[in-house]
């Protein structure tokens, strides 16, 4: 099968931002729709999310003040039941008691009963600690609770279960503090009879301070919301107005009645309920309902606590479902808002793009002559935004600074540096090149006689001349050196002909310089006479030099060796040479010449132990002027 393919459309900017900005406002309105029919739901789910960290404080609130109290009263247990306290030493026992209340800020009272009813207690009464050892004959429901315990360990021991027992009992009203009491109790063994019983007492109030205090410090966050804890759903366990008014609460009613409450609102939260797909949808995992109260509707969440008695407490909150009415409204508002800003977007986006395309095509144009080295393209003309101008005057230095930069470094190794990538280049490597040396004869007498402008110009031209032959051959010029040029074949791009691309490179520019130096001298001007040497061979290559100021360049044996080869030429050139080249045996034998150039011989070369086989690659005599000139 012939494979798929894909046309990838690449659209204008004004057509890309009327496209987004109109896909924005299709997906806007969608979303304004879905936001107006949801809106409700959503508002829900926040409120939702608020009031449930508050019932979970709560909650943790409860656990708080609860959880410790069973540590410390196991490990009593534990400190008697092993000999470490006897129940029959009501001293020490009271001098525990004592130290549990200071140790446990929440407990009320702790005391031990022993099996006749004989008790131990201490108790917290306006701050200060009582220890009392009395019996407990007298006390409603006293001895039916120990008789109980009994017969819950006679049971467990039958059936080969631990004794080892904690149970929040029912609620006890306290006549001095006048507040009913969570009563935790746990049956004692010594040697594993049934001796008697702890209890430990905590009172509630500080429970309905703590959702008073909640309520205070949290009407910001949903306005008339209200906190509450049921016991058994019809009996109020905690609740704000429990710490302000009086409600005769006594033994009989340690607790108040949903009904007696002075909360009009919590008092219909089991009648009057009004199921609601919107309640059922939103609640997800939590019990949840509305109902209709005071002419409003209202949201109730809760959940039961359960393993605080033989009844669950229920632990909620309600807050007024008009809230999300008004969230709705505000909803609906910004839904209008947006629309019509949407839509004046996207006629100003058009415009926009007009504006900003021209320039910015402008500004690609300008990046990809840039890229393909091109310094001559028209320079980009000023802009009205600010970005685009200063990106085109950007541009526009970038462009003068590398056309200078061009005069300055290869532009193959530029070339190679934008196609490879920096690190082809920092990677310094080993590679074998040729090395071409240059030098102008007697150019410091020369130079003695011309103007400075005089000897720029006279070097500039040599120079021009020498590079475009060595550039037309795959050399690059490596560095001017005063009136020498040091060049390179094979260095940064691989080239298995350095040595023969070399030699042509060379031959042609002498042979210029030649024809150069015939021109000269019909014009009354001095000739230059040029010494050149080559060598092939391993170098180094790479970013050579210190942070800031580095060279891509060649260095190492062959290199020296290039330059001593000029040098020699001195030896070997003739009065009426123009050109003089001494080439390696290396250099000869690599570049495969169709005749064998003479042979100077092996020669010392300074700085190096082997001698050198050179040949003289060619002489250029100086060529006598064409018939008729003066």
């Amino acid at each position: 099968m012939a494979a798929l393919r894909f046309v990838r459309v690449r659209p204008s900017i004004a057509q890309a931002l009327v496209l987004g900005i109109g896909l924005l406002v299709t997906l806007a309105g969608i979303a304004y729709g879905i936001a107006m029919l949801s809106g409700r739901a959503n508002t829900v789910e926040l409120l939702r999310d608020r009031n449930q960290r508050i019932i979970e404080r709560s909650m943790e609130r409860i656990r708080g003040k609860l959880e410790p109290v069973r540590q410390h009263l196991e490990g009593l247990r534990d400190r008697i039941e092993h000999g470490g306290l006897s129940i029959d030493d009501p001293k020490r026992v009271g001098d525990y008691l004592t130290a549990m209340l200071d140790g446990v800020p929440q407990l009320d009272a702790v005391g031990v009963v022993k099996k006749d009813l004989s008790a131990t207690r201490a108790a917290r009464i306006k701050g200060r600690v009582y220890v009392l050892q009395d019996s407990l004959l007298g006390v409603p429901g006293t001895a039916e609770r120990m008789r109980s315990g009994e017969q819950i360990v006679d049971a467990l021991r039958a059936k080969g279960e631990t004794t080892k027992l904690l149970l929040w009992g029912d609620l006890i009203w306290e006549q001095e503090l006048r507040q009913a009491l969570v009563n935790l109790r746990a049956p004692l063994l010594v040697n594993n009879e049934f001796v008697g019983g702890m209890a430990a007492l905590v009172s509630l109030g500080s429970l309905s301070k703590a959702l008073k205090d909640d309520a205070e410090g949290h009407n910001w966050l949903d306005g008339e919301g209200q906190s509450f804890i049921l016991y058994d759903d019809n009996y109020v366990l905690a609740h704000a107005s429990l710490v302000t008014d009086e409600y005769y609460l006594s033994y009989e009613k340690p607790l108040p009645f949903l009904e007696e409450v002075h909360d009009p609102v919590l008092h219909r939260i089991w009648s009057g309920r009004k199921d609601s797909l919107l309640a059922r949808s939103m609640m997800r995992d939590q019990d949840a309902h509305l109902v209709e109260a005071e002419g409003r509707t209202w949201i109730f969440l809760y959940q039961k606590l359960e393993g605080y008695g033989e009844r669950p407490w229920l632990v909620g909150r309600y807050f007024p479902f008009d809230e999300i009415e008004n969230e709705v409204k505000r909803l609906q508002f910004a839904g209008a808002i947006g629309g019509v800003t949407l839509i004046l977007s996207l006629l100003i986006a058009w415009r926009l793009g007009r504006i900003i395309g021209q320039p910015v095509r402008e500004l690609a144009a300008a990046a990809h002559r840039l890229q393909a080295l091109d310094f001559d393209g028209p320079l980009l003309q000023r802009q009205r935004l600010r970005e685009l101008d200063e990106a085109a005057q950007a541009v526009n230095a970038a462009t003068s600074a590398l056309n200078w930069f061009g005069h300055y470094v290869p532009r193959r190794l530029v070339s190679r540096l934008m196609r490879e990538g920096e690190d082809a280049v920092n990677l310094s490597k080993q590679r074998e090149v040729t090395v071409m040396f240059t030098d102008i004869v007697g150019f410091t007498s020369l130079a003695e006689h011309l103007t400075a402008p005089e000897v720029a110009e006279l070097l500039n031209h040599h120079f021009a001349l020498l590079a475009g032959h060595i550039e037309a051959d795959g050399g690059v010029i490596d560095k001017f050196i005063g009136d020498s040029v040091m060049a390179v074949w094979g260095a940064i791009k691989r080239d298995e002909n350095h040595a023969k691309n070399a030699c042509r490179a060379v031959l042609n520019a002498a042979a210029a310089l030649a024809e150069d130096n015939r021109l000269r001298r019909a014009a009354g001007l001095p000739a230059l006479r040029i010494r050149v040497g080559l060598h092939s061979g391993p170098v180094v290559v790479g970013n050579i030099g210190a942070p800031g100021r580095i060279n891509y360049t060649v260095v190492g044996d062959t290199v020296n060796i290039a330059q001593r080869l000029e040098q020699l030429g001195r030896e070997h050139m003739a009065a009426t040479d123009d050109v003089v080249v001494l080439a390696s045996h290396a250099t000869v034998e690599l570049a495969e010449l169709d005749s064998l150039p003479p042979e100077i011989g092996s020669i010392a070369v300074k700085g190096r132990a082997a001698e050198v086989e050179i040949y003289r690659l060619a002489a250029f005599p100086a060529l006598p002027p064409e018939d008729g000139a003066s």
